[in-house]
């Protein structure tokens, strides 16, 4: 199950940023932007390896990037510009309802993921309570 929630994850936010390359009108970004874009990426695809691998640390690392996902969209996103370095907030330029629908997806396939983690880790705390 994290394997699978965290690759639907991944794939989201690479949906994501093609709909920033080739939907969304043209406006000036922060490098730093792509940097964060960069860590975020990271912080799911270690997740997903951890989860193929059935390491112990999946949920945990599911929990994490699920969390730092959802969180990560909505500062950059849908708060109001707050941090010029990386703020790109939807509110400022005329997104389309598919641009909205690439946002709102990754949000909450990051709170599925942190759900899927937070589930598996009391599911082990329970298994090994029972042994």
């Amino acid at each position: 199950m994290l394997a699978k929630t965290n690759l639907v994850l991944f794939a989201l936010l690479v949906a994501h940023s093609v709909d920033h390359a080739v939907n969304q009108p043209a406006r000036e970004l922060p490098a730093t932007g792509s940097i964060v874009a960069v860590i975020g990426f990271s912080i799911v695809a270690i997740s997903t390896v951890l989860a193929v691998m059935r390491r112990p640390q999946a949920p945990i690392a599911a929990i994490f990037a699920g969390l730092a996902t959802t969180l990560g969209v909505i500062a950059i996103h849908l708060a109001p510009s707050w941090y010029t370095q990386v703020s790109d907030p939807y509110w400022d330029f005329a997104a389309n309802a598919i641009a909205w629908g690439l946002l709102v997806a990754p949000l909450v396939a990051g709170l599925v993921l942190a759900a899927a983690g937070a589930r598996e880790l009391g599911s082990r705390a329970r298994t090994s309570a029972a042994a």
